[in-house]
């Protein structure tokens, strides 16, 4: 099982410490930003994060621009994310869960508390079936049946969309033509073997310059991989 990852954006270094010690101790692996900045050059290099522990008084800025960023990007938009805040009026806490933190915790804090509700929230998000497939620059949305590249839906048939989800659910995996067929059309393979080359092509096509990664392995078939 991987382990869980959760990214502490805090600048009171103290704090930030204590907090990373602690989660460590229950297994989680940590990462500490302590501003704006440093928290968007960890999002731009794509990294995987399983939960947010935000603090919204940066030196560099407002927090609330990493909820707003992390609810509006499609790779981040369900990840939890609890604010720890000096900010404790009313007004704070209502914006800050109405621009959809999952958790506000006011400072000072009780440190055993808030690594129990951030436990609890990453057992919720195991327990809640993902309907996301990531892998390299894509993200497949099964429940809406949306293919994401680098964040920007791409625009698909059908059929485009049923062959580019088999290769995303099946990274690395070669497919040969027979193979495709009878996953897609298995009841018409007869005529579609010969339009499933040009299938390939008008997906690699959509793909832009990330049509490289969906190869031909010669003689045997198809494959997708995350980067050349």
């Amino acid at each position: 099982m991987r382990v869980k990852k959760i990214l502490i954006i805090e600048d009171n270094r103290e704090i930030a410490h204590l907090l990373s010690t602690a989660l460590e101790e229950e297994g989680y692996k940590v990462d500490v930003r302590t501003g704006l900045a440093q928290a968007f050059s960890a999002f731009s290099v794509n990294i995987d994060i399983d939960l947010v522990v935000l603090d919204l008084i940066l030196p560099d800025g407002n927090g609330l621009d990493v909820l707003r960023y992390l609810r509006s990007t499609h790779k981040y938009r369900n990840i939890p994310v609890v604010i720890i805040s000096a900010k404790g009026q009313e007004l704070d806490r209502v914006l800050g869960l109405e621009l959809g933190a999952d958790d506000y915790v006011v400072k000072p804090f009780s440190l055993r508390e808030v690594v129990l509700r951030i436990k609890r929230l990453l057992q919720k998000t195991e327990e809640e079936p993902s309907t996301l497939v990531s892998f390299g620059p894509f993200i497949l949305d099964k429940d809406k049946k949306a293919i994401y590249l680098d964040g920007k839906l791409l625009e698909l048939t059908a059929t485009e969309f049923k062959i580019l989800s088999l290769f995303i659910e099946n990274p690395h995996r070669v497919f040969s033509r027979d193979d495709l067929l009878d996953l897609i059309w298995s009841n018409e393979r007869e005529y579609y073997s010969r339009v499933l080359d040009a299938y390939i092509c008008r997906i690699r096509s959509k793909l832009g310059e990330a049509g490289e990664l969906l190869q031909t392995v010669r003689g045997l078939g198809y494959r997708l991989i995350s980067k050349i």
